[in-house]
């Protein structure tokens, strides 16, 4: 809360002694339009222009400029316009303010210093150059208080300026708008002045590159002739087309007759060459054919009669050989006849295609003349239609040179303002309180995530994974009887009835019969340890049980000054067989109690409790008790708990409220697991129930405290 009021209180003593500030606006309209045009319809009409996506991007920059703020700047200085700044309030004062301005302080002199040139060569600096300084430290100055905020959606722009003086304010507004528009009508017109000159330079060396061309194209028409190189172009072409198709008609006349060439040559091979078609269509060949088959007609009909030498058959013979040498004779010059045609056709063939190789050459020399002819005619085309394009260009960018026209075009001055933006008293004040709130919650909820220390019942759950027995309220002094103020007549009876919801839980938990044994530990000391002994211990008598409860932190030994008993005879007296167990353990006031106080503090004492002789005198003690409580020593500092944890006994682990840390609980129990202990559970020991009432909401309510009285007789 404290901290809530402080920064609220700062907030508003802050924004009470800030200097009013004021805030003009000027709104301009920004067309999109490109500097760069040269024709005088882009420059005439609104609709074409440069659609760029930075193009309202950059002029929101230049209207930020440091060149723009400038210009503006030297001309509210030579219109006289200055700014009157009020001065703050007497009782302005920040530190941050304080600390800052010693901060520039040094800073200046640590620049100056290092700055400063040795005295022979020092030159102070001229009048010219502190005045362009200081006018462009008064350009930085303007600059930042300048807010340019386009309007969404729209082609509107606001120009915002922020001053002390509101008058000022509104012509400081109104010149940077003014200053903008005329830098960029001057940009435009430099822009086509540039192009200007450009196109002039272009113009002339076109014009030299277009003579240049044509009278190459004139002189190429004086040695050709135009008309001569198409017509023998055109010549050639066609005595090319014509030799091409007597070749393909040669190259189709030789394919068929080396088609019959080769089918002959293979017919007579095998010896059926009368089947070719040219012999078996020959007449004279058909008449041999039937003459010869009339012979051997004959022969047959002879050669019933005679034999094969008699002069008939011989006569016959010999007519039929003569036949077929007749037939031979035919064949051979059909075949003489076919080749000499195949060789024929493929000597014609041969010299077409000479012919056709010879008037390609000629027809490629028609066109590579031609080709000459009209490229050099295309660059003389092109180059007239590019001189005729620039000479338009050159022309039309004189014109819109001239047009002084702008894209720029103020929509509404800026006003005096009447009222200040800065401060808003009821804003700051509200964020003020808002941000103390926020630091109060967040450094309220940080220190209690960062702090690690069990605070809950359901942590010990949580983070040890243990039962929860109990929670136990924390006594006063004036309450407490030392270790055990369960019996002194002051104590509260949320205590009382706190011990015996754990005696009552422990006896639930322990279901071995006959003696039944628990130990009490913690992870450090002056968690409470020795004061939950003490008081189970007589929670358990005045229940009827005999009970027996065992110092065993034989270093610091502290629950024979809780009962009211000597520290000896004790448990280390008895290991070392000085007395007996019936010599060492007393009485106490508390009917059904008695104690075994630590005896002499031994130099070795987790060997004692680790001995068979310990063992031995545990089980002699389980026989005669209904139940023994060991109050051990811590877990962490010592190993006495760990070797006490091997004997047949229950732990009991307790945590003081904020006082163990998470991490160094779960050691300790993951310790004592090690050892083989047997948990019955935890208490969460010394909670402070009424200062940390709504930690503990869930688990106590303190009108329980009342409802109970106290009675000494109560079991």
């Amino acid at each position: 809360m404290l901290r809530t009021v402080l920064v609220d209180r700062y907030g508003a003593l802050t924004s009470l002694r800030t200097v009013p500030i004021y805030e003009a606006r000027t709104q301009l309209l920004i067309e999109k339009n490109t500097r760069r045009s040269t024709s005088i319809s882009t420059v005439m009409q609104e609709q074409q222009s440069w659609y760029a996506d930075d193009f309202y991007p950059t002029q929101y920059k230049i209207l930020q400029s440091k060149a723009l703020s400038l210009r503006t700047v030297q001309a509210l200085q030579k219109d006289g316009v200055a700014e009157r700044v009020p001065e703050g309030p007497s009782f302005d004062f920040s530190v941050t303010g304080l600390v800052s301005a010693a901060v520039s302080r040094v800073s200046s002199l640590m620049k100056h210093a290092s700055a400063a040139p040795p005295q022979d060569t020092a030159r102070a600096d001229t009048g010219a150059d502190q005045a362009e300084s200081a006018l462009s430290s008064q350009a930085d100055a303007f600059n930042g208080s300048v807010i340019i905020s386009p309007i969404p959606k729209s082609l509107l722009v606001d120009i915002k300026y922020r001053s002390a003086d509101p008058a000022y304010a509104a012509r400081a507004a109104n010149e940077l708008a003014k200053q903008y528009n005329i830098s960029s009508v001057e940009n435009r017109r430099e822009g086509s002045q540039e192009v200007n000159v450009y196109l002039k330079a272009q113009l002339d060396e076109q014009k030299a590159a277009t003579d240049a061309s044509e009278r190459k194209l004139q002189e190429f028409k004086e040695s050709h002739g135009t008309v001569a190189v198409d017509a023998k172009q055109n010549l050639a072409v066609d005595e090319l087309t014509a030799i091409q198709g007597k070749y393909l008609e040669a190259r189709l006349d030789r394919a068929n007759k080396e088609v019959e060439f080769n089918q002959l040559k293979s017919l007579r091979d095998r010896g059926m060459a009368e089947s070719f078609p040219a012999v078996s269509t020959n007449e004279f060949v058909a008449g041999l054919k039937n003459q010869k088959a009339e012979l051997e007609k004959k022969r047959t009909e002879l050669a019933q009669s005679f034999g094969e030498s008699a002069p008939p058959m011989v006569q016959n013979k010999s007519q039929i050989a003569a036949v077929d040498q007749k037939l031979a004779v035919e064949i051979e010059k059909v075949a003489q006849t076919v080749e000499s045609g195949y060789n024929a056709a493929l000597a014609r063939e041969q010299d077409l295609q000479k012919s056709v190789e010879a008037q390609k050459s000629k027809s490629i020399g028609a066109d590579r003349t031609q080709m000459d002819y009209m490229s050099l005619e295309r660059e003389a085309a092109s180059n007239r239609e590019l001189y005729q394009n620039l000479l338009q260009h050159s022309k039309e960018s004189t014109v819109s040179s001239e047009f002084q026209g702008s894209n720029v075009q103020v929509i509404d001055k800026a006003d005096v303002p009447s009222s200040p933006v800065l401060p808003q008293t009821r804003r700051d004040l509200m964020t003020s309180a808002f941000f103390g709130l926020l630091l109060a919650l967040g450094l309220a909820f940080g220190a209690e995530y960062l702090d690690s220390r069990i605070k809950l019942p359901d942590e010990i759950k949580n983070h040890l994974g243990l039962p929860v027995l109990g929670m136990i309220p924390a006594v006063t002094g004036t309450d407490t009887g030392g270790e055990a103020p369960m019996l002194s007549g002051e104590v509260p009876p949320s205590f009382s009835e706190s011990m015996r919801s754990v005696r009552t839980a422990l006896l639930f938990s322990s279901t071995d019969n006959g003696g039944r044994a628990v130990m009490v530990t913690s992870t450090g000391p002056g968690e409470g340890k020795t004061l939950v002994a003490s008081s189970l211990a007589v929670t358990l008598a005045q229940a009827g049980l005999r009970t027996l409860v065992i110092d065993a932190d034989m270093r610091r030994p502290r629950m024979h000054e809780a009962l009211g008993k000597p520290q000896e005879p004790g448990l280390s007296n008895v290991l070392v067989g000085e007395v007996s167990v019936a010599q060492a353990a007393a009485s106490t006031q508390v009917q059904n109690l008695w104690v075994l106080a630590a005896g002499h503090i031994p130099p070795n004492p987790a060997e004692l409790l680790g001995s068979p002789k310990f063992n031995a005198l545990f089980a002699e003690l389980k026989q005669k008790y209904d139940w023994i409580v060991i109050d051990a020593p811590p877990v962490m500092p010592v190993t006495d708990a760990a070797v006490l944890a091997h004997t047949n006994v229950g732990v009991l682990f307790v945590v003081g409220s904020e006082m163990t840390p998470r991490q160094s609980a779960a050691a300790a129990v993951e310790q004592l697991r090690g050892s083989g202990a047997k948990f019955l559970g935890g208490v969460l020991n010394r909670v402070n129930i009424h200062r940390h009432s709504y930690y503990y909401a869930p688990y106590y309510r303190k009108e329980y405290g009342t409802y109970y009285q106290r009675s000494a007789n109560r079991a």
